[in-house]
């Protein structure tokens, strides 16, 4: 308990207070009709601007959470897109590092008169002064940090019976990406940061009434007595609060689901805060027989309960909160120093993912929020890392409901990495955050474990310690790390985590072939990436003008990353190595897919093949982009799945049917907590002339949750320069369940592994794949049906080769009529397919009403050496 009232201690020299609630008796979002100026046009001060006589005439009209320069763009007050060529580079502005106001007028319903009303604060960038009714609340000492949530009593300036005026005056954060700046938002090497630093209000302003006393921040957390899920040991745990002058003898009364209660009679001191719990120990019914667990999405259904408490003062309710919680226990365990193994309810999860990036206005979007999750789940990943990037409630929510775990923490590599720079005021505004998101986080099902420090451990013990002290005091459930890296804390030990790069391109062979020290497949790798993934020429022209679309001109570079990461040089070196010169930019393009494709295919193959052994996750650095971008995305800015989406999709499908680079083996990685008995696997290779040059079948069978070895593919006598693997998995019923082609050279990449540097390994000798450059020619059948529902649309296709060459690398697009956009998000069931000749394959694809614009979608199909002029198609499909 002393623990605890330090923590709150520290806290209380910001005034700082946690929030998070799905449901509660009364709770005011302020999102709408917010007016926003810059203190330089409006030189007015706050016991003016927050008075209901002054005019905002001539402000911006916003909706909250908003940056700065969110609110300026929605207000359209640039005449260019800032995402177009270097027009990011426009956005700078003078009044950017003054001060600005946020302002909002609203007034409470007649029911909460006479009640302690507390404003809210989710997210303030970077520091404020708040207003009220011409009263100063707290100024900019109080108000300082994005991750801090913060609770200010209201109640003295609150006008009951009149419209109240909420003035908030922000300062950006200076310097959040230097070791001595602002503790705000970083970006490191993502992207060029916009000239705003995010300042603004980045997550909700709330309103929240009580009477006397609160309570808030539910916490439920499970223990099984594993390997047995028959019983869930439940603990309950709860902030309540305090809000006058005067002890207070209050009930908390709980319910979990409508059918079990419990209650407890607290005494506060007057305005104390205090930490409650419900321990199974002493309330038998939180001994749950049978419940309904949440588990991953591969691996069970998604179950969510509900946790409801009330505070009853003088027998009335003053506030209650309900709140959705997953029955699941998520522990860790070392298969060495190097290696940890993460595990849920009892079963051992290999995690295979990509980190998360907001956009990089900080526009949050429930629409795109779910767009992207959806893209996460259809190439079958569990994971998704936000690296000191916090979304808000509605994203961790559809991680819950979609069942996708989240790794999430501190990030580097500015303000954040050196806590040792710290003063005192410093030291406090991180423990507060760390409170705030802690408190905020502890409950989400799908929030698997939380890291203290990003590219190393903090750097300053005395502050490790003291992050840990709090998530031992507010009951954090999951695993925590020290750091996203190999470093070894000397507070908590190994990691067993490592981020020992790439970040730019390599080769297949690479993931296989290092074992202990770079970025193969061992240990958990939390970023990790060949680089580059080149948009489809579709996007490329939404952002860079057409005539500069090179991988040389500026328009392009600016679009790379920063720093070592400003170009897409290493992946054009290995391109034109592997595959030959491109005579345009189309050439390169349909190159640059194949290249994506290969690349992270194999990172996430390798993964998956040595899981556990000592394989344990993979992050891919990264998801997508704040912004149109050229490197680090499964998808581009606009949603288009290419090269790089399909080689993820593949690699991880629950069932799967793969080549080893390495040691030429054929492999079945099953990635579902079920056994698969009288599996048939087939092997076919082919030259570039479609001739079969190779054919093995074999039945066999595969355990839950792992690898089965199948057979080595042998020397074949009379291969062409380039050859083509294809791999075929059936069930018992035949039905097939993956279908993986390889293009492959009889000249091999190989790496000098002693010149590897931080973010790659260079190579000295490149595989030769030019000879696909002359393939022979074939011609493809294209037909399909159409199903459009209320709210979506699917097609299947069916495409066959009636060629008698291989049919390389076939690109399916759906457009939202003949010769228009792409229609997008879309889903397909596979793409960038590859037929033997005479095969056929369906393809199912499937997206929202909405996204088509109520058109006549026509399927627009290519290929690599497909003969777009004698292929045939039906009226809703074509070549190109």
């Amino acid at each position: 308990m002393r623990k605890f009232l330090l923590v709150f201690l520290l806290l209380n020299l910001f005034q700082n207070s946690f929030s998070q609630s799905k449901t509660e008796n009364f709770s005011m979002i302020l999102h709408d009709d917010w007016r926003m100026q810059s203190s330089l046009t409006d030189v007015s001060k706050g016991d003016q601007i927050s008075t209901a006589d002054f005019s905002v005439k001539n402000w911006y009209s916003i909706t909250v959470p908003s940056t700065i320069i969110a609110g300026l763009l929605a207000n359209h007050e640039y005449n260019f897109d800032p995402f177009y060529a270097t027009n990011f580079e426009k956005l700078a502005d003078k009044r950017l590092s003054h001060t600005w106001w946020f302002r909002k007028e609203f007034s409470l319903p007649a029911s909460e008169k006479n009640k302690n009303v507390v404003l809210k604060l989710h997210g303030i960038n970077y520091k404020a002064n708040v207003w009220l009714n011409g009263m100063l609340i707290a100024d900019s000492m109080q108000i300082k940090g994005p991750f801090r949530i913060i609770d200010l009593d209201i109640t003295k300036a609150f006008h009951y019976n009149e419209t109240n005026i909420l003035a908030i005056e922000i300062l950006r954060p200076f310097n959040p990406n230097k070791q001595d700046g602002d503790l705000a938002i970083d970006y490191a090497d993502w992207i060029h940061y916009p000239p705003d630093y995010n300042g603004g209000i980045v997550n909700n302003v709330e309103i929240k009434t009580y009477n006397k006393v609160g309570v808030e921040y539910p916490l439920v957390t499970t223990h099984f007595d594993l390997p047995s899920l028959n019983i869930a040991h439940l603990n309950v745990y709860a902030i309540v609060t305090n809000y006058t002058n005067s002890e207070q003898d209050v009930i908390i009364k709980g319910k979990i689901n409508t059918d079990i209660s419990f209650e407890q009679k607290i005494h506060l001191l007057p305005n104390e805060k205090k930490q409650i719990s419900f321990n199974a120990s002493d309330y038998k019914q939180l001994d749950i027989e049978n419940p309904k667990i949440w588990w991953p999405w591969q691996y069970g259904e998604q179950n969510l309960n509900q946790i409801e408490l009330s505070c009853v003062v003088d027998d009335s309710i003053s506030n209650s909160v309900a709140e959705n919680f997953g029955i699941r226990e998520i522990t860790s365990k070392f298969i060495n120093n190097a290696s940890r193994e993460f595990i849920i309810n009892g079963k051992q999860i290999m995690l295979r993912g990509a980190a998360w990036s907001p956009d990089i206005f900080q526009r949050h979007s429930a629409q795109r929020q779910e767009q992207e999750l959806k893209l996460v789940r259809d190439m079958n990943m569990n994971i998704v890392r936000s690296e000191g990037k916090f979304e808000d409630d509605n994203f961790y929510d559809l991680c819950d409901k979609y069942g996708l775990l989240v790794m999430t923490g501190w990030m580097c590599c500015g303000a954040w990495q050196y806590p040792e720079n710290w003063n005192k005021t410093e030291r406090a505004l991180a423990m507060s955050s760390d409170s705030s998101m802690i408190l905020w986080l502890r409950n989400k099902a799908c929030v698997m474990v939380w890291l203290n420090g990003s590219d190393m451990p903090p750097r300053d013990t005395s502050v490790e310690k003291n992050y840990l002290s709090i998530e031992d005091e507010l009951h954090w459930q999951n695993p925590l790390l020290s750091t996203a890296d190999a470093s070894k804390s000397k507070v908590s030990g190994f990691s067993g985590v490592k981020m020992n790069g790439p970040y730019d391109w390599v080769p297949p062979i690479y993931w296989e072939t290092d074992s202990t020290e770079y970025g193969g497949a061992w240990s958990f790798a939390t970023e990790i990436s060949p680089g580059p993934s080149i948009p489809p020429y579709e996007s490329l022209m939404k952002f860079i003008p057409e005539d500069s679309i090179t991988n040389t001109n500026t328009d392009w570079l600016y679009h790379a990353g920063t720093m070592e990461f400003g170009n897409t040089k290493i992946f054009d070196n290995a391109l034109n190595a592997r595959y030959g010169g491109s005579s345009d930019i189309h050439q390169y393009l349909a190159k640059a897919q194949l290249q994506n494709y290969e690349a992270h295919r194999a990172m996430m193959e390798a993964y998956g093949l040595h899981k556990y052994n000592t394989a344990t996750g993979v992050v891919q650095w990264m998801l997508a982009n704040p912004w149109p971008s050229l490197i680090w995305h499964t998808y581009d800015y606009y949603l288009y799945p290419a090269g790089t989406y399909f080689g993820m999709k593949k690699s991880m499908e629950p069932l799967h049917v793969m080549y080893s680079y390495k040691s030429n083996e054929v492999d079945i990685i099953n990635s579902l907590l079920q056994k698969f008995s009288t599996l048939t696997v087939k092997a076919d290779v082919y030259n570039l002339d479609g001739s079969n040059k190779y054919s093995n079948t074999i039945t066999t069978s595969v355990n839950e949750d792992s690898i089965q070895t199948c057979f080595v593919i042998p020397q074949i006598n009379g291969l062409s320069d380039v050859y083509f693997l294809r791999l075929e998995l059936k069930n018992a019923e035949q039905q097939t369940k993956s279908i993986n082609w390889y293009w492959l050279s009889k000249k091999d990449d190989k790496l000098n592994w002693k010149k590897s540097e931080w973010f790659y390994t260079p190579q000295s000798f490149f595989a030769d794949y030019s000879a696909l450059q002359s393939m022979p020619a074939t011609t493809l059948s294209v037909s399909s049906s159409t199903n459009k529902k209320q709210t979506e649309t699917s097609h299947t296709i069916t495409v066959t080769n009636t060629g008698k060459a291989v049919a390389f690398f076939v690109h399916i697009r759906t457009l939202k009529k003949k010769d228009s956009d792409d229609i997008l998000p879309v889903i397909f069931s596979d793409n960038y397919i590859s037929l033997a000749p005479g095969e056929s394959r369906v393809i199912e694809c499937s997206y929202l009403n909405t996204d088509a614009e109520n058109t006549s979608p026509f399927i627009l199909v290519s290929g690599w050496n497909v003969d777009a002029k004698n292929s045939k198609a039906g009226n809703d499909a074509g070549f190109e």
